[in-house]
């Protein structure tokens, strides 16, 4: 297979880079505001992994009821939780999806 690099080749909107902007810009576009849930989450990284955990899921959509507990227990998997909410399951029923089985008496 030949490829011409002659710019008549070309389609005429490829003009993006550095130099230019790309049809896909949004002009329109605003400072996400931060919920009082999530505003201790944003200066800087936090040092404690539940208080971590804590802050991604506050900002996936999370009830405080819901993250609290959530994010102590290390039983839960929250990649999978983030994951499952990202594809469009309320948090309640991830949570239920995700929480390891009740361990049996024996």
């Amino acid at each position: 297979m030949w490829v011409s690099t002659a710019r008549w080749f070309l389609p005429a909107d490829c003009e993006t880079g550095k130099k230019h902007l790309t049809s896909r810009h949004q002009y329109g576009m605003t400072l996400h505001k931060q919920s009082p849930a999530t505003a201790g989450c944003s200066n800087g990284p936090p040092l404690d992994v539940a208080a971590w955990r804590r802050c991604r899921l506050l900002e996936a959509g999370f009830s405080p009821e819901l993250a609290d507990p959530v994010a102590t227990d290390g039983r839960l998997d929250l990649h999978a939780l983030l994951e499952l909410v990202d594809r469009g399951c309320p948090p309640e029923l991830a949570v239920r999806i995700v929480a390891p089985l009740p361990r049996s008496g024996s």
